[in-house]
């Protein structure tokens, strides 16, 4: 069988797989246990007719933007998959984590594999592995899965079924979740009897920055990807967030607020910085941010949309920002700043609320300004579209794109 480089190094382990039923009885008889401690179990088949509707109906409706998408081919197979994975930022300690795994049902055995990044969630449930509550994953299942790709998603640490609290834009944790779900994946592939060809990333949002932070590690290890794409992606944190605290714009969205809450918790739990999140959220909201981050029963239409009334007054100074513990991660949390080897679309929308165009372009104004220009990343706007009307509208050329190197 011809796996490709990108999963060599996994043939070891994945030959050693047995288990006392096949594959087709598997998926009739609920969770499937691998000797490498993956489990898996088919959760649902989605037809053409519920594709179709999601394209035509559902995704317009989450967008609000009419775009025409290549129709579903094929009915897709759903797997929720849970892997052992390892916390980097936590003395490698071990986490059980979740993800999705959607298979054409076409018949064939090969098949390219997309692994997609989800965005920035407000329900612990609203990821891949649950995908009826997750509008941008349905897309991606009717716009690939429908049309011949596996499609890969993992749920990230503190998500899904995971226990710890949510990994927010921390890159070592995002990058180990969706590295070891890759590799979990091919397990349940091979146990399926499917060959996995080439490999494409894609994420929208917060998705984009770990796509983007996936391929690093990829590349680091020499895994090759066939290409990339990105859309809204805040490729560097400290440039975004820094522009909404100290050059805002007009259309600036006031749930960018939930973003300072996620990232000051997530930096606390994760950096082992105890009193971090205190020091970035005034005390009137404390308590209200804290159970916005751990997904307790609370308000959501009590956090302000004034970033004054939720960040301490002393951080809208620049000098202090970058000089605090804070800022200072900030600044390290970024996903451009290397030699891309690989071919990479970031999109980006002019009039998205979320990220500007300055940071919409910044991984492809980065690799061109080293010398004569590293050409690899490319970014294209999709006009004067919303963070998700971008995403709606990116989707479409990825496909088209992703199609061409197939």
């Amino acid at each position: 069988m011809k796996l490709g480089r990108l999963f060599v190094f996994l043939i070891f382990v994945i030959s050693v797989e047995m288990v006392t039923t096949n594959p087709v009885q598997a998926q009739e008889r609920g969770v499937v246990n691998l000797l490498s401690g993956v489990q898996y179990e088919l959760i649902d088949h989605w037809d053409v007719p519920r594709l179709n509707r999601i394209l035509q109906v559902d995704t317009p409706r989450f967008a609000d933007l009419a775009v025409t998408y290549t129709p579903a081919r094929n009915a897709v197979r759903l797997y929720r998959i849970t892997y052992e994975s390892i916390i980097p930022e936590r003395g490698n300690r071990p986490i059980t984590t979740t993800g999705l795994i959607a298979v054409p049902d076409t018949g064939d055995t090969s098949f390219p594999v997309l692994s997609y990044q989800h965005g920035t969630v407000y329900g612990k449930e609203e990821v891949p592995s649950i995908p009826e509550q997750s509008p941008e994953t349905q897309l991606m299942l009717a716009q690939f899965a429908g049309q011949g790709y596996i499609l890969v998603g993992a749920d990230y640490f503190g998500m899904g079924a995971s226990k710890e609290p949510e990994g927010y834009l921390v890159k070592g944790s995002h990058q180990q979740a969706t590295h070891d779900m890759l590799v979990a994946s091919q397990a349940v592939l091979k146990h399926l009897n499917l060959e996995a060809t080439k490999l494409f990333l894609a994420g929208w949002s917060q998705g984009g920055f770990v796509t983007m932070a996936l391929l690093e590690k990829l590349e680091s290890i020499g895994l090759p990807v066939q290409a990339v794409a990105t859309a809204s992606a805040p490729l560097d944190l400290y440039a975004a967030l820094s522009g909404v605290m100290h050059f805002p714009r007009s259309i600036d969205a006031g749930w960018m607020s939930t973003m300072f809450i996620l990232t000051s918790f997530a930096f606390e739990h994760y950096y082992g910085l105890p009193g971090l999140a205190r020091s970035v959220i005034n005390d009137d909201y404390y308590d209200l941010a804290r159970s916005a981050y751990l997904r307790e029963p609370f308000d959501p239409a009590a956090i302000p949309m004034d970033l004054h009334k939720i960040v301490r007054k002393e951080y809208f100074d620049p000098t202090f920002f970058q000089e605090s513990v804070y800022g200072r991660l900030m600044a390290k949390t970024h996903a451009y700043r290397w030699i891309i080897r690989t071919p990479v679309r970031n999109y980006y929308g002019e009039k998205d609320e979320a990220i500007s165009v300055g940071v919409g372009r910044l991984a492809m104004d980065y690799q061109r300004a080293m010398g004569a220009g590293n050409p690899k990343v490319v970014a294209i706007s999709t006009g004067a579209t919303s963070h998700r009307g971008t995403y709606a509208k990116a989707a479409v050329q990825w496909k088209a794109w992703f199609d061409q190197h197939r």
